[in-house]
């Protein structure tokens, strides 16, 4: 095995542990929503919260320096092939999102429940989180296809 092979298999199963689970959290919101009951979308939204440090940000941060070293290590160049410039725009994009509105809206959020805001002013927040976070999934899914199908 070459350092570029075992380079891009960590930057790969680092990409799928950001994604996968970034996904599976927008599922189990997008039931609890489907349900109706607000305590679970809340509870839901913890879960973002302890797997924003331990999996969202480490993951990302691997996907980030492992991918620069492949363009180092590997034919790729930052001047020459759009697609890997179009990741880190992709890249940027997606911490911008999180740090500049998906955090905030979380914390406005956990704001609201705990000083017992009505339920329509919570499942308004709670919306708007839902659309942010399937920006993300969205931003998440382009960065795949440039990554694989590596169109310019």
């Amino acid at each position: 095995m070459t350092l570029y092979e075992l380079l891009l298999f960590v930057h790969v199963l680092a990409a799928a542990a950001w994604f996968g689970a970034a996904f599976l959290l927008l599922l189990l919101v997008e039931l609890g929503i489907r349900s109706g009951d607000t305590a679970t979308i809340l509870r839901m939204g913890e879960y973002e919260d302890r797997f924003a440090k331990v999996l969202f940000i480490p993951s990302a941060l691997v996907v980030l320096v492992v991918g620069i070293a492949l363009t180092f290590d590997g034919p790729w160049s930052f001047g020459r092939d759009g697609w890997v410039i179009a990741g880190l725009a992709i890249f940027a994009a997606v911490f911008i999102l999180g740090v500049a509105l998906i955090v905030p809206a979380g914390n406005r959020l956990k704001e609201l429940a705990a000083s017992g805001a009505p339920d329509g002013e919570i499942r308004a927040q709670i919306g708007r989180i839902r659309t942010l976070s399937w920006v993300d999934i969205g931003l998440l899914t382009a960065a795949f296809f440039f990554m694989t199908a590596k169109p310019f």
